[in-house]
């Protein structure tokens, strides 16, 4: 086994859009023997945060089987018992080494990781949405570490159309924005964020990943540049155990001229700021809030019809319901 020589221990926070490598990247570090991020997006910070006290003393053991009660029907966990037993109230009441925020998650994703407090192992989440919550997640764990993976918006927006039926103009939005709101983050925080392009992650995923290493303090492990299991269960990578190389430049044959350049007007600051080719030069658009309310409404129908598929129509909208309500999607206005 790999020694590690990191004085690094954790937490890193892959984030992101969702379509845009995310899971790739994740799994590809999870190769390496001291990484580990669960293959679950916790997606729940926010929403502990803005319910913390209303958890009270949770170093009190009726405080925390009351806590556990009610966060173990988060998706994070519902999810994550599709693939293993979730922790016990016990065991992760024993594995605290504080009962605030940065404690209680700290001990619930090492143990969900394997990776105990005098292992080499550093530990981490991949939740995309985290992209717009890092000052937030910096406050409570101030050593954290942060891999930011963008991927061309206009192969980023196909993908989410083909995978969810979601809107090209509205995820291209979406996209502009939370870059926007990510390049302040990128000027507060330099020295803890590192950013990776999809693109040249799937073109040469060892340099990439060599980069990632250096970024932590890792010496670079050979078994990263294999998958131990597909990645994608969705999309054009589904059921591929290795990184899908020509993955890129789609929309030059999937998408018309028209919406390709309406997509670029939409886009064109951070296409150019993270070096994208674009043809369009004139001022960008911006698209009117009640056409973007529209392209929501479809966007959560396609949402509720995708995972009605995979789970029934009343176990899809609770699903989609508790995570709307506990992901956070909207920055805490205190931070």
């Amino acid at each position: 086994m790999n020694i590690s020589n990191s004085t690094f221990s954790g937490p890193i926070f892959v984030v992101g859009l969702p379509r845009s490598g995310t899971k790739l990247l994740r799994d590809l570090l999870n190769q390496h023997p001291d990484i580990g991020m669960p293959n679950v997006e916790s997606q729940f910070l926010p929403y502990w945060s803005k319910n913390w006290a209303s958890f009270s003393d949770l170093s009190i053991r009726v405080n925390f089987n009351l806590f556990y009660g009610k966060v173990i029907q988060l998706p994070y966990f519902v999810s994550s018992n599709k693939e293993h037993d979730i922790i016990s109230a016990d065991e992760w009441f024993g594995k605290c080494n504080s009962y605030d925020i940065a404690g209680v998650f700290e001990a619930l994703i090492r143990h969900d990781v394997d990776a105990s407090r005098n292992s080499n192992k550093i530990w981490g989440d991949k939740t995309p949405s985290y992209i717009i919550h890092i000052p937030f997640l910096k406050s409570i764990f101030p050593n954290a570490k942060f891999i930011h993976i963008v991927r061309d918006v206009r192969d980023y927006s196909l993908s989410s159309k083909k995978t969810w039926g979601k809107n090209m103009v509205r995820a291209t939005v979406r996209w502009h924005d939370r870059l926007a709101t990510f390049q302040k983050y990128l000027s507060l925080y330099p020295n803890d964020i590192l950013e990776l392009k999809y693109e040249n992650l799937i073109d040469d995923h060892e340099k990439e990943l060599r980069q990632v290493c250096k970024f932590l303090s890792l010496s670079f492990d050979y078994a990263m540049l294999k998958l131990s299991r597909p990645s994608e269960q969705i999309g054009d990578a589904k059921g591929q155990n290795r990184v899908v190389t020509g993955n890129k430049n789609k929309y030059l044959t999937e998408v018309s001229p028209k919406l390709i350049s309406r997509l670029e007007r939409i886009a064109k600051p951070y296409l150019e700021v993270y070096g994208y080719p674009v043809n369009y030069k004139g001022e960008p658009e911006h698209v009117s809030r009640i056409q973007l309310w529209v392209y929501q409404l479809m966007d959560g129908f396609n949402l509720v019809r995708f995972e009605t598929k995979e789970q029934g129509l009343l176990k899809a909208l609770n699903f989609r319901w508790t995570l709307f309500k506990t992901s956070g999607n909207r920055l805490l206005e205190k931070f």
